[in-house]
């Protein structure tokens, strides 16, 4: 992990699937359009307009990594998830740096998902 953006913390999409592995909870942001066409398997999705509404479904004693599609909304989350005392990281790069990292991406159908 390491300072991104704006002080952001963030983890490298080369570490995600070792975070993930540890127990850390991958959230997508990006719209449904941008979902559906491709995401990690082991993502769970909440757009970026309707984390407020979800905020009951974070807790303190868990990790988050979140990711857009290239970094800045995901950032922009990580930052005000912080400022609500949890523990949340930014993927650097978004979906479109971990597509070189994982085969894990699929589209909604569970065919080889694209990156849009």
């Amino acid at each position: 992990m390491e300072l991104g953006i704006n002080s952001t913390p963030s983890v490298q999409p080369n570490e995600v699937e070792n975070f993930i592995q540890e127990g850390c909870v991958l959230v997508d942001v990006r719209e449904i359009d941008e979902w559906t066409s491709g995401h990690h398997v082991n993502a769970i999705h909440i757009p970026m307009g309707e984390i407020m509404e979800n905020m009951n479904n974070f807790h303190q004693n868990e990790k988050y990594i979140f990711v857009c599609r290239s970094g800045s909304r995901s950032a922009r989350v990580t930052n005000y998830m912080i400022s609500q005392d949890i523990e949340a990281y930014n993927m650097s790069g978004g979906m479109k740096e971990l597509r070189n990292f994982t085969k894990k991406i699929y589209d909604s159908e569970g065919n080889p998902g694209q990156i849009i």
